[in-house]
């Protein structure tokens, strides 16, 4: 059953491989924790989680998830954001100095398997992309991966599915799509393409879209929830 979608902002960041965020014993780690400290305090938090891209070594991606979706577009104009963005450029690559080189996306999104373990609930890595889905039928796309994701999440491997609608135009393109699937490896994705199997089903991704854009994996390995006060 899919569950209720809740609105993620996904924040994708230059920062440099070499930087030691993961170790708040460090000064990058210590920066990038008051800069989490930061997305938590805002209204309506519910969790966020973070990760390298396995495949872009100088981009880590943090989703956040909060209550409504005005919540988010609130914090970007704010001047918390203003000060976050300028202190996250101390830990971007040469070649990105600006918090213009920061991509901010928002997504309405839904778990579409049991307990999936993607985005931040297990899975060593989380495979992605982002389907540009036509207009007619309005629902063509939706029905595609709820189909999909009974298929797939039987294959040996995969973790669970999740997946929603972009808010944002990506690329000039008005209806997007971001699936995220968990799975044990890239290595078992991988392979999983070049199996008769996949060669059989792939023809249900072509439908009701017009291809694919930033197919990669991120390996989510670090989180925080909402704290629930006691009584």
């Amino acid at each position: 059953m899919t569950t209720p979608a809740v609105p993620t902002q996904m924040i994708i960041l230059p920062i440099k491989a070499t930087a030691t965020i993961e170790n708040v014993s460090t000064p990058d780690g210590q920066l990038w924790t008051q800069i989490l400290d930061t997305l938590e305090a805002w209204p309506g938090f519910q969790r966020l989680y973070w990760g390298r891209h396995v495949e872009e070594a100088d981009v880590t991606e943090l989703h956040v998830v909060r209550d409504t979706l005005q919540q988010h577009y609130s914090l970007l104009s704010s001047p918390e954001w203003a000060h976050l963005t300028q202190q996250l450029t101390n830990l971007f690559t040469p070649d990105s100095t600006s918090p213009s080189a920061i991509t901010v996306r928002h997504a309405q999104m839904s778990d579409f398997t049991p307990y999936p373990q993607g985005l931040g609930k297990g899975a060593p890595v989380t495979g992605t992309a982002i389907y540009l889905a036509v207009e007619d039928p309005a629902d063509g796309w939706e029905r595609v991966w709820a189909l999909w994701t009974t298929l797939i999440s039987r294959v040996r491997g995969c973790l669970g599915c999740s997946g929603g609608w972009v808010v944002e135009p990506v690329e000039g393109h008005p209806r997007c799509y971001t699936v995220w699937v968990g799975w044990e490896s890239v290595e078992i994705h991988d392979a999983y393409h070049y199996t008769k199997d996949f060669w059989k089903k792939r023809v249900i991704l072509g439908l009701h879209n017009l291809g694919w854009r930033e197919y990669g994996h991120v390996a989510f390995t670090e989180g925080r929830s909402r704290r629930v006060g006691r009584l």
